[in-house]
């Protein structure tokens, strides 16, 4: 549907729902500037995660240098990672954008290809019918406590948070993007132990407010 102004409405809410919140929170009107900057240029491009500014500086201060990182979804975020050093595997299930990551990451980045399957155990609401088992399970051969970031940014993300908790070290970090969709409520239950911070706001390449969280691995 095309307002008016001559913008699509959804473009009209993502343009409100920014001017509501950072109004809001004037300290970081910063973002708005990078986002209008950014807002037509893919993450590829910009070698930027696709989570909020705000979680993008949380992991850039909390990462310690040579990270050992696992990724659901790879995309900017990889390119990101590795520019700062990170050693990291990212498992994508979507063939056409495994060769996008394949064609534009250098062979340091390990990409796994775990496309979903027609039988199986855990499914998506996003692809019914399809189901990706392999791709969750795609961590089980890391060893346990030995990951200093697992970020799950793709399909059955619940079912990602189960199987990638016990490979994040102490004092490690686990993100989920999205954080806020009630299909993932679940994905909290399974870290009620660990402590967990929320970060809203932009994100790179367009788009309104969202929610990242990220729990740290302090049990004993």
């Amino acid at each position: 549907m095309i307002h008016p102004m001559g913008m699509p409405t959804n473009q009209i809410r993502s343009v409100k729902s920014l001017g509501t919140f950072y109004l809001r929170h004037p300290n970081r009107l910063r973002e708005v500037a990078q986002w209008a900057q950014n807002r037509h240029k893919s993450t590829i491009q910009l070698r930027l995660p696709w989570w909020n500014y705000a979680a993008i500086e949380a992991v850039r201060t909390g990462l310690p240098a040579s990270a050992r990182v696992f990724e659901y979804g790879g995309g900017g975020s990889t390119l990101w990672l590795h520019d700062r050093g990170a050693a990291l595997t990212s498992v994508e299930h979507d063939h056409d954008w495994y060769s996008v990551l394949r064609e534009t990451l250098p062979p340091t980045c390990t990409v796994v290809h775990q496309p979903a399957t027609l039988t199986g155990t855990i499914g998506s609401e996003s692809t019914p019918g399809l189901y990706y088992d392999n791709y969750v399970h795609t961590i089980d051969a890391t060893q346990d406590q030995s990951l200093d970031l697992v970020i799950v940014d793709g399909r059955a993300r619940v079912e990602c948070v189960a199987a990638a908790s016990s490979k994040v070290a102490p004092g490690g970090m686990l993100l989920l993007d999205d954080s806020d969709r009630t299909q993932y409520a679940r994905a909290a239950e399974l870290l009620a132990d660990w402590t967990r911070s929320d970060y809203r706001g932009a994100k790179p390449g367009g788009g309104g407010i969202v929610q990242t969280s990220i729990w740290r691995n302090y049990e004993p």
